[in-house]
Protein backbone atom coordinates (compact mmCIF):
# COMPACT_ATOMS: atom_id res chain seq x y z
CA UNK A 1 0.00 0.00 0.00
CA UNK A 2 1.73 3.15 -0.94
CA UNK A 3 2.15 6.15 1.79
CA UNK A 4 -0.68 8.62 0.96
CA UNK A 5 -3.44 5.67 1.53
CA UNK A 6 -1.33 4.60 4.72
CA UNK A 7 -1.32 7.91 6.24
CA UNK A 8 -4.72 8.84 5.30
CA UNK A 9 -5.92 5.59 7.16
CA UNK A 10 -3.80 6.72 10.23
CA UNK A 11 -5.61 9.97 9.94
CA UNK A 12 -9.26 8.51 9.82
CA UNK A 13 -8.39 5.76 12.24
CA UNK A 14 -7.39 7.73 14.58
CA UNK A 15 -9.81 11.08 13.82
CA UNK A 16 -6.94 13.34 13.15
CA UNK A 17 -8.97 15.15 11.20
CA UNK A 18 -12.32 15.80 9.83
CA UNK A 19 -12.11 17.49 6.59
CA UNK A 20 -12.04 21.59 5.92
CA UNK A 21 -9.58 22.11 8.99
CA UNK A 22 -7.11 25.00 8.54
CA UNK A 23 -3.54 23.48 9.75
CA UNK A 24 -0.20 24.36 10.75
CA UNK A 25 2.66 21.88 9.38
CA UNK A 26 6.01 22.03 11.64
CA UNK A 27 8.78 21.88 9.04
CA UNK A 28 11.89 21.90 9.87
CA UNK A 29 13.33 21.23 6.97
CA UNK A 30 14.53 17.25 7.73
CA UNK A 31 13.25 14.30 5.41
CA UNK A 32 10.25 13.34 8.02
CA UNK A 33 8.49 17.33 7.72
CA UNK A 34 9.37 18.09 4.24
CA UNK A 35 7.68 14.27 3.23
CA UNK A 36 4.80 15.38 5.49
CA UNK A 37 4.40 18.57 3.91
CA UNK A 38 4.19 16.72 1.02
CA UNK A 39 1.84 14.22 1.66
CA UNK A 40 -0.65 16.61 3.55
CA UNK A 41 -0.42 18.77 0.12
CA UNK A 42 -1.66 16.19 -1.84
CA UNK A 43 -4.17 15.27 0.95
CA UNK A 44 -5.36 18.62 1.20
CA UNK A 45 -7.47 18.77 -2.33
CA UNK A 46 -9.58 16.06 -1.25
CA UNK A 47 -9.55 16.53 2.59
CA UNK A 48 -9.98 20.62 2.26
CA UNK A 49 -7.73 21.53 4.00
CA UNK A 50 -5.75 24.89 4.21
CA UNK A 51 -1.97 24.50 5.33
CA UNK A 52 0.84 26.90 6.65
CA UNK A 53 3.65 25.88 7.29
CA UNK A 54 5.24 26.40 10.96
CA UNK A 55 9.17 26.80 11.32
CA UNK A 56 11.21 27.88 15.22
CA UNK A 57 14.82 28.46 14.47
CA UNK A 58 16.16 27.46 17.81
CA UNK A 59 19.41 29.58 17.40
CA UNK A 60 21.49 26.65 18.34
CA UNK A 61 23.45 25.38 14.77
CA UNK A 62 24.29 29.02 13.93
CA UNK A 63 24.75 28.91 10.09
CA UNK A 64 23.30 26.05 9.67
CA UNK A 65 19.95 26.90 11.84
CA UNK A 66 19.75 30.19 9.47
CA UNK A 67 20.26 27.95 5.90
CA UNK A 68 17.41 25.49 7.01
CA UNK A 69 15.20 28.40 8.08
CA UNK A 70 15.82 29.59 4.58
CA UNK A 71 14.98 26.51 3.20
CA UNK A 72 11.54 25.85 4.60
CA UNK A 73 10.80 29.02 3.46
CA UNK A 74 11.56 28.86 -0.22
CA UNK A 75 9.83 25.39 0.20
CA UNK A 76 6.94 27.34 1.23
CA UNK A 77 6.87 29.57 -1.51
CA UNK A 78 7.47 27.08 -4.15
CA UNK A 79 4.25 25.66 -2.53
CA UNK A 80 2.36 28.38 -2.18
CA UNK A 81 1.79 28.20 1.09
CA UNK A 82 1.79 30.34 4.02
CA UNK A 83 4.88 30.92 5.94
CA UNK A 84 5.10 31.24 9.45
CA UNK A 85 8.47 31.38 11.32
CA UNK A 86 10.03 32.69 14.63
CA UNK A 87 13.90 32.93 16.19
CA UNK A 88 14.56 31.98 19.84
CA UNK A 89 18.02 31.78 21.56
CA UNK A 90 17.56 28.21 23.20
CA UNK A 91 21.00 27.84 24.78
CA UNK A 92 20.39 30.70 27.21
CA UNK A 93 16.66 29.55 27.94
CA UNK A 94 18.54 26.63 28.62
CA UNK A 95 20.81 28.12 31.42
CA UNK A 96 17.81 30.24 32.93
CA UNK A 97 15.71 27.86 33.21
CA UNK A 98 18.16 25.07 34.33
CA UNK A 99 17.03 22.90 31.34
CA UNK A 100 19.35 20.40 29.02
CA UNK A 101 19.56 22.09 25.94
CA UNK A 102 16.85 18.58 24.47
CA UNK A 103 13.83 19.86 26.98
CA UNK A 104 15.08 23.88 26.24
CA UNK A 105 14.14 23.08 22.65
CA UNK A 106 11.24 20.86 23.37
CA UNK A 107 9.74 23.92 25.23
CA UNK A 108 10.24 26.53 23.09
CA UNK A 109 9.18 24.65 20.19
CA UNK A 110 5.96 23.99 21.79
CA UNK A 111 5.69 27.60 23.05
CA UNK A 112 5.97 28.54 19.19
CA UNK A 113 3.15 25.75 18.00
CA UNK A 114 0.65 27.37 21.19
CA UNK A 115 0.83 31.05 19.91
CA UNK A 116 0.75 30.11 16.39
CA UNK A 117 -2.38 27.88 16.86
CA UNK A 118 -3.81 31.11 18.56
CA UNK A 119 -2.47 33.67 16.02
CA UNK A 120 -3.49 31.95 13.26
CA UNK A 121 -6.86 30.35 13.93
CA UNK A 122 -5.48 27.15 13.35
CA UNK A 123 -7.51 24.13 14.20
CA UNK A 124 -4.59 20.91 13.80
CA UNK A 125 -0.55 21.60 14.46
CA UNK A 126 0.98 18.60 12.09
CA UNK A 127 4.00 17.09 13.69
CA UNK A 128 6.48 14.66 12.02
CA UNK A 129 6.80 12.01 14.47
CA UNK A 130 7.81 8.85 12.77
CA UNK A 131 7.28 4.85 14.30
CA UNK A 132 11.28 5.32 14.53
CA UNK A 133 10.77 8.40 16.60
CA UNK A 134 8.35 6.16 18.65
CA UNK A 135 10.46 3.39 19.56
CA UNK A 136 13.10 5.66 20.81
CA UNK A 137 10.86 7.46 22.98
CA UNK A 138 9.42 4.77 24.43
CA UNK A 139 13.05 3.42 24.98
CA UNK A 140 14.29 6.85 26.32
CA UNK A 141 11.14 6.19 28.74
CA UNK A 142 12.50 2.70 29.97
CA UNK A 143 15.59 4.00 30.69
CA UNK A 144 14.40 6.97 32.42
CA UNK A 145 12.01 5.01 34.69
CA UNK A 146 8.86 6.00 32.70
CA UNK A 147 5.73 4.69 34.08
CA UNK A 148 2.39 3.41 31.56
CA UNK A 149 1.98 7.09 30.18
CA UNK A 150 5.76 7.30 29.30
CA UNK A 151 5.66 3.99 28.03
CA UNK A 152 2.99 4.31 25.66
CA UNK A 153 5.23 6.80 23.72
CA UNK A 154 4.35 10.23 22.16
CA UNK A 155 0.03 10.28 21.40
CA UNK A 156 -0.65 10.01 17.99
CA UNK A 157 -3.15 13.02 18.84
CA UNK A 158 -2.91 15.25 21.78
CA UNK A 159 -5.22 18.51 21.63
CA UNK A 160 -4.45 19.84 18.56
CA UNK A 161 -1.75 18.20 17.80
CA UNK A 162 -1.79 15.44 15.48
CA UNK A 163 1.42 12.68 13.89
CA UNK A 164 0.01 11.18 10.50
CA UNK A 165 3.22 9.28 10.16
CA UNK A 166 3.16 7.78 13.25
CA UNK A 167 3.02 4.51 11.69
CA UNK A 168 5.62 4.82 9.16
CA UNK A 169 9.01 4.09 9.24
CA UNK A 170 12.50 6.79 8.58
CA UNK A 171 13.36 4.35 5.64
CA UNK A 172 9.83 4.24 4.00
CA UNK A 173 10.03 7.74 4.75
CA UNK A 174 13.62 8.27 2.63
CA UNK A 175 12.65 6.26 -0.08
CA UNK A 176 9.61 8.13 -0.51
CA UNK A 177 10.90 11.13 -0.82
CA UNK A 178 13.84 9.89 -2.84
CA UNK A 179 10.83 8.66 -5.62
CA UNK A 180 9.43 12.12 -5.31
CA UNK A 181 12.53 13.92 -6.19
CA UNK A 182 12.18 16.04 -3.20
CA UNK A 183 15.07 17.82 -1.11
CA UNK A 184 15.83 18.37 2.47
CA UNK A 185 18.56 19.67 4.76
CA UNK A 186 20.36 17.82 7.35
CA UNK A 187 20.23 18.29 10.80
CA UNK A 188 23.92 17.99 11.90
CA UNK A 189 22.80 17.78 15.76
CA UNK A 190 21.46 14.53 14.81
CA UNK A 191 25.01 12.92 14.77
CA UNK A 192 25.85 14.48 18.47
CA UNK A 193 25.73 11.53 20.73
CA UNK A 194 25.78 13.83 23.77
CA UNK A 195 21.99 13.92 23.24
CA UNK A 196 20.07 10.77 24.37
CA UNK A 197 17.65 10.41 21.64
CA UNK A 198 20.82 10.04 18.83
CA UNK A 199 22.99 7.30 21.55
CA UNK A 200 18.95 5.66 21.82
CA UNK A 201 19.16 5.45 17.94
CA UNK A 202 22.39 5.20 16.84
CA UNK A 203 23.99 2.30 19.70
CA UNK A 204 20.44 1.49 21.94
CA UNK A 205 18.39 -0.51 19.12
CA UNK A 206 21.01 -1.66 16.81
CA UNK A 207 22.10 -3.86 19.74
CA UNK A 208 18.35 -4.81 21.06
CA UNK A 209 18.14 -5.67 17.18
CA UNK A 210 21.07 -8.07 17.74
CA UNK A 211 18.82 -10.48 20.36
CA UNK A 212 15.94 -9.65 18.04
CA UNK A 213 15.68 -8.45 14.88
CA UNK A 214 11.90 -6.85 15.05
CA UNK A 215 12.96 -5.33 18.27
CA UNK A 216 11.48 -1.96 16.40
CA UNK A 217 7.92 -3.59 15.64
CA UNK A 218 7.76 -5.35 18.25
CA UNK A 219 8.11 -1.85 20.77
CA UNK A 220 5.80 -0.20 18.35
CA UNK A 221 3.12 -2.69 19.18
CA UNK A 222 3.13 -2.70 22.78
CA UNK A 223 3.00 0.96 22.30
CA UNK A 224 -0.56 0.97 20.63
CA UNK A 225 -1.88 -1.49 23.22
CA UNK A 226 -0.14 -0.03 26.07
CA UNK A 227 -1.88 3.80 24.20
CA UNK A 228 -5.54 2.00 24.05
CA UNK A 229 -5.10 0.44 27.94
CA UNK A 230 -3.92 4.11 29.10
CA UNK A 231 -6.89 5.55 27.47
CA UNK A 232 -8.89 3.00 29.34
CA UNK A 233 -7.61 4.01 32.81
CA UNK A 234 -8.26 7.78 31.87
CA UNK A 235 -11.55 7.82 31.29
CA UNK A 236 -12.50 5.82 34.28
CA UNK A 237 -10.34 8.45 36.24
CA UNK A 238 -12.19 11.06 34.88
CA UNK A 239 -15.51 9.22 35.60
CA UNK A 240 -14.15 8.80 39.39
CA UNK A 241 -13.05 12.48 39.54
CA UNK A 242 -16.60 13.61 39.03
CA UNK A 243 -18.18 15.18 41.72
CA UNK A 244 -15.40 14.44 44.10
CA UNK A 245 -13.61 17.53 43.76
CA UNK A 246 -14.79 20.83 45.87
CA UNK A 247 -12.85 23.81 45.63
CA UNK A 248 -11.80 25.86 48.84
CA UNK A 249 -10.12 29.01 47.78
CA UNK A 250 -7.04 28.07 45.98
CA UNK A 251 -6.64 24.54 46.92
CA UNK A 252 -9.05 21.35 46.10
CA UNK A 253 -10.36 19.47 48.52
CA UNK A 254 -10.81 15.25 47.85
CA UNK A 255 -13.08 12.90 50.27
CA UNK A 256 -10.20 10.43 51.73
CA UNK A 257 -12.69 8.11 52.13
CA UNK A 258 -13.86 8.20 48.35
CA UNK A 259 -10.14 8.00 47.60
CA UNK A 260 -9.31 5.02 49.15
CA UNK A 261 -12.35 2.96 47.89
CA UNK A 262 -10.88 3.55 44.21
CA UNK A 263 -8.35 0.86 43.50
CA UNK A 264 -4.73 2.28 43.77
CA UNK A 265 -4.00 2.71 40.02
CA UNK A 266 -7.34 4.54 39.86
CA UNK A 267 -6.69 6.48 43.02
CA UNK A 268 -3.20 7.37 41.79
CA UNK A 269 -4.32 8.38 37.68
CA UNK A 270 -6.40 10.09 39.26
CA UNK A 271 -4.27 12.13 41.43
CA UNK A 272 -1.51 12.77 38.97
CA UNK A 273 -4.16 13.95 36.17
CA UNK A 274 -5.28 16.87 39.19
CA UNK A 275 -2.04 17.44 40.17
CA UNK A 276 -0.91 17.90 36.50
CA UNK A 277 -3.58 20.50 35.82
CA UNK A 278 -2.82 22.43 38.65
CA UNK A 279 1.41 22.22 38.49
CA UNK A 280 1.31 21.43 34.39
CA UNK A 281 4.29 18.92 35.25
CA UNK A 282 3.74 15.40 35.70
CA UNK A 283 4.09 13.22 38.50
CA UNK A 284 7.21 10.97 39.34
CA UNK A 285 7.37 7.75 41.18
CA UNK A 286 8.78 9.14 44.00
CA UNK A 287 5.31 11.93 44.29
CA UNK A 288 3.00 9.53 43.87
CA UNK A 289 4.33 7.24 46.87
CA UNK A 290 4.37 10.83 49.12
CA UNK A 291 1.07 11.38 48.06
CA UNK A 292 0.07 7.46 49.11
CA UNK A 293 1.96 7.75 52.85
CA UNK A 294 -0.45 11.22 53.37
CA UNK A 295 -4.20 9.26 52.09
CA UNK A 296 -2.97 6.10 54.33
CA UNK A 297 -1.79 8.41 57.23
CA UNK A 298 1.63 7.38 57.23
CA UNK A 299 2.38 11.34 56.39
CA UNK A 300 0.60 14.89 56.64
CA UNK A 301 1.91 16.38 53.98
CA UNK A 302 3.52 15.65 50.49
CA UNK A 303 5.51 18.63 48.49
CA UNK A 304 4.62 18.25 45.14
CA UNK A 305 5.47 20.28 41.76
CA UNK A 306 5.90 23.81 41.53
CA UNK A 307 4.74 24.68 44.76
CA UNK A 308 1.30 22.50 44.96
CA UNK A 309 1.03 20.91 48.56
CA UNK A 310 -1.24 17.62 49.68
CA UNK A 311 -2.19 17.65 53.15
CA UNK A 312 -4.46 15.57 54.61
CA UNK A 313 -6.67 17.25 57.38
CA UNK A 314 -9.47 15.16 58.63
CA UNK A 315 -11.43 13.29 56.84
CA UNK A 316 -10.19 15.37 53.88
CA UNK A 317 -7.36 15.77 51.28
CA UNK A 318 -6.10 19.12 50.22
CA UNK A 319 -4.12 19.87 46.71
CA UNK A 320 -3.01 23.09 45.90
CA UNK A 321 -0.65 25.71 46.30
CA UNK A 322 1.08 26.31 48.81
CA UNK A 323 0.49 29.35 51.05
CA UNK A 324 2.21 31.06 54.08
CA UNK A 325 -0.23 30.13 56.96
CA UNK A 326 -1.27 32.13 59.05
CA UNK A 327 0.03 32.10 62.81
CA UNK A 328 -2.29 31.41 65.74
CA UNK A 329 -2.92 34.79 67.52
CA UNK A 330 -3.42 34.26 71.51
CA UNK A 331 -7.28 34.45 73.21
CA UNK A 332 -8.88 32.46 75.32
CA UNK A 333 -10.99 28.96 75.29
CA UNK A 334 -14.53 29.42 76.32
CA UNK A 335 -15.19 26.76 78.62
CA UNK A 336 -18.09 25.44 77.82
CA UNK A 337 -18.67 27.21 74.34
CA UNK A 338 -17.19 27.82 70.85
CA UNK A 339 -13.87 30.00 70.58
CA UNK A 340 -13.56 30.92 66.72
CA UNK A 341 -10.14 30.62 65.63
CA UNK A 342 -11.22 33.12 62.30
CA UNK A 343 -7.49 33.00 61.23
CA UNK A 344 -7.76 29.44 60.49
CA UNK A 345 -11.55 29.33 59.53
CA UNK A 346 -11.55 26.70 62.67
CA UNK A 347 -13.48 26.34 65.98
CA UNK A 348 -13.07 24.67 68.97
CA UNK A 349 -16.00 23.04 70.93
CA UNK A 350 -15.69 23.25 74.67
CA UNK A 351 -18.42 20.30 76.53
CA UNK A 352 -17.71 18.80 79.79
CA UNK A 353 -19.03 15.85 81.43
CA UNK A 354 -19.61 13.94 84.27
CA UNK A 355 -18.58 10.36 83.91
CA UNK A 356 -17.59 8.97 80.10
CA UNK A 357 -17.96 11.29 77.38
CA UNK A 358 -19.90 9.86 74.05
CA UNK A 359 -16.95 10.26 72.33
CA UNK A 360 -13.73 8.87 72.22
CA UNK A 361 -10.72 10.81 71.50
CA UNK A 362 -8.99 11.08 68.00
CA UNK A 363 -6.80 13.61 66.35
CA UNK A 364 -9.85 16.14 66.01
CA UNK A 365 -10.81 15.18 69.48
CA UNK A 366 -9.12 15.74 73.18
CA UNK A 367 -10.21 13.86 76.30
CA UNK A 368 -8.67 16.37 79.27
CA UNK A 369 -9.44 15.29 82.94
CA UNK A 370 -10.90 18.42 84.23
CA UNK A 371 -9.67 18.57 87.51
CA UNK A 372 -6.02 18.96 86.33
CA UNK A 373 -6.15 21.95 84.44
CA UNK A 374 -5.78 25.38 85.19
CA UNK A 375 -8.56 27.63 83.98
CA UNK A 376 -8.91 29.89 81.87
CA UNK A 377 -7.32 27.72 79.16
CA UNK A 378 -5.87 29.75 76.30
CA UNK A 379 -5.42 29.02 72.90
CA UNK A 380 -2.05 30.15 70.84
CA UNK A 381 0.45 29.14 68.30
CA UNK A 382 3.90 27.23 68.92
CA UNK A 383 6.73 29.30 70.06
CA UNK A 384 10.47 28.24 70.59
CA UNK A 385 11.17 26.06 73.12
CA UNK A 386 7.85 24.57 73.93
CA UNK A 387 7.70 20.92 75.30
CA UNK A 388 5.03 18.88 76.22
CA UNK A 389 4.69 14.93 77.34
CA UNK A 390 3.11 13.32 73.85
CA UNK A 391 0.32 10.61 74.92
CA UNK A 392 1.64 7.16 75.84
CA UNK A 393 4.76 8.38 76.63
CA UNK A 394 7.21 9.44 80.05
CA UNK A 395 8.94 12.24 79.35
CA UNK A 396 8.70 15.54 77.87
CA UNK A 397 9.48 15.89 73.77
CA UNK A 398 10.28 19.13 72.09
CA UNK A 399 7.44 20.83 70.21
CA UNK A 400 9.48 21.42 66.96
CA UNK A 401 10.97 17.62 67.45
CA UNK A 402 7.31 16.22 67.74
CA UNK A 403 6.81 18.16 64.21
CA UNK A 404 9.66 17.02 62.56
CA UNK A 405 8.29 13.09 63.66
CA UNK A 406 5.25 13.85 62.39
CA UNK A 407 6.40 15.27 58.97
CA UNK A 408 4.97 19.11 59.33
CA UNK A 409 6.60 20.82 57.19
CA UNK A 410 8.45 24.00 59.09
CA UNK A 411 6.10 26.49 57.19
CA UNK A 412 3.20 25.25 58.66
CA UNK A 413 3.91 24.45 61.99
CA UNK A 414 2.88 28.18 63.76
CA UNK A 415 -0.44 27.64 62.28
CA UNK A 416 -1.03 24.74 64.81
CA UNK A 417 -3.51 25.57 67.69
CA UNK A 418 -1.62 25.03 70.94
CA UNK A 419 -4.47 24.49 73.76
CA UNK A 420 -2.30 25.56 77.16
CA UNK A 421 -3.45 24.92 80.76
CA UNK A 422 -1.33 27.48 82.58
CA UNK A 423 1.99 27.68 81.07
CA UNK A 424 1.70 23.77 80.00
CA UNK A 425 0.89 22.29 76.22
CA UNK A 426 -1.96 20.28 76.78
CA UNK A 427 -3.39 19.41 73.76
CA UNK A 428 -1.44 20.07 70.19
CA UNK A 429 -4.36 20.18 68.29
CA UNK A 430 -5.39 17.94 65.50
CA UNK A 431 -2.71 16.05 67.22
CA UNK A 432 -2.09 14.66 70.42
CA UNK A 433 -2.86 15.43 73.91
CA UNK A 434 -0.64 15.63 76.91
CA UNK A 435 -0.34 12.59 79.05
CA UNK A 436 -0.68 14.42 82.32
CA UNK A 437 -3.89 15.51 81.53
CA UNK A 438 -5.18 12.85 78.95
CA UNK A 439 -8.26 11.62 81.01
CA UNK A 440 -8.14 8.12 81.96
CA UNK A 441 -10.71 5.83 82.52
CA UNK A 442 -13.05 6.01 85.41
CA UNK A 443 -12.22 10.26 85.64
CA UNK A 444 -15.10 11.77 87.42
CA UNK A 445 -14.95 15.17 85.31
CA UNK A 446 -13.87 15.12 81.76
CA UNK A 447 -13.66 18.48 79.38
CA UNK A 448 -14.14 17.42 76.04
CA UNK A 449 -12.59 19.79 73.38
CA UNK A 450 -13.16 19.19 69.43
CA UNK A 451 -11.44 21.27 66.74
CA UNK A 452 -13.73 21.45 63.41
CA UNK A 453 -13.53 23.63 60.70
CA UNK A 454 -15.76 26.79 61.40
CA UNK A 455 -19.58 27.25 60.25
CA UNK A 456 -20.17 29.81 57.87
Amino acid sequence: MDLIKRVKETIDDLGMLRGGERVGVAVSGGVDSVVLLDLLGQLSGKLKLSLVVLHLEHGIRGEESRRDEAFVQRLAQERGLPFHSERVGTPSFAREEKLSLEEAARELRYRFFEAAHRQLGLERIALGHTADDQVETVLMAFLRGGGLRGLKGIPPVRGPYIRPLLRLWREEIEAYARRRGLRWVMDSSNLETAFLRNRVRRELIPFLEAFNPRIKGRLLEMAEVLREEDEALEAVAAEALEGMVHREGKRLRLSLEELLRLPRGVRSRLLGRLVSEISGRPLSYRHHQALGEVMEGKARAAELPSGIRASREGPFLFVGPEEAPPEVEERLLEVPGVTRLEELDVEIEAEVYHGEPPQGPSPEVALLEYDKLKFPLRVRGMKEGNRFVPSGMMGTKKLQDFFTDEKVPRSRRRSIPLVLSGEEICWVVGFRVDERFRAKGGSRKVLLLRAKRARP
